[in-house]
């Protein structure tokens, strides 16, 4: 078939035929179903669009949110694949701009993980020696101001582990983990204003 003769075909289905095709591996339904929800993936992202993100950005996350619709849709649940595309691209909205505004993770969001600070590379002898000097300011600031405790939680809660994991790991409790985290956190904005 021609592309057009496709898209007739394509446009002529059903969504639960699409999804059928969707399941034997047809790439063409699933690019149908993607064109043929691109409206409503615009529409959410629109409704949805802050300063935090462009609205590229939102209907990126948009289109996301459909694709795994498009993956997990089961048409014995009881919902159109319309509702439940909706439901599923609300939903990646909704972590999105959860994300986008927690403010409380802001610096660790956007924050290089301290042990790949050494692995940065840089154009010339000049920046390398500023970036070199900037990176050891960094770490003696850093060894100056947190104590031991404080070092090891960051470092954990920077990995990714959970209060929780840290309170076992280190042997504390979790409150004095998220005491430390305060502390750290409060010590660096000072150290950074500087």
């Amino acid at each position: 078939m021609t592309s057009a003769e496709d898209k007739v075909f394509y446009n002529g289905l059903s969504d639960d035929e699409l999804i059928s095709l969707v399941r034997e591996g047809d790439g063409k339904a699933v690019d149908a179903l993607l064109l043929k929800y691109k409206g409503t993936v615009s529409y959410l992202a629109d409704k949805f669009f802050s300063n935090s993100l462009t609205f590229d950005d939102w209907f990126q996350e948009g289109m996301i949110g459909l694709l795994l619709a498009i993956r997990t849709y089961n048409p014995d649940g009881g919902a159109s694949f319309a509702t439940y595309s909706s439901v599923c691209i609300k939903n990646r909205l909704s972590v999105c701009l959860k994300k986008a505004t927690n403010l409380k993770n802001l610096p660790l969001n956007t924050a290089v993980p301290y042990e790949d600070v050494q692995d940065l590379t840089v154009d010339s002898s000049e920046d390398n020696y500023i970036a070199s000097e900037s990176y050891r300011y960094f770490e003696s600031t850093l060894l100056q101001q947190l104590s031991g405790t404080e070092q090891n939680v960051m470092q954990l809660y920077i990995s990714g582990f959970s209060y929780a994991e840290i309170a076992q790991q280190l042997k504390i409790s979790v409150k004095s983990v998220d005491n430390a985290v305060c502390r750290a956190k409060n010590k660096l904005k000072k150290a950074l204003k500087n």
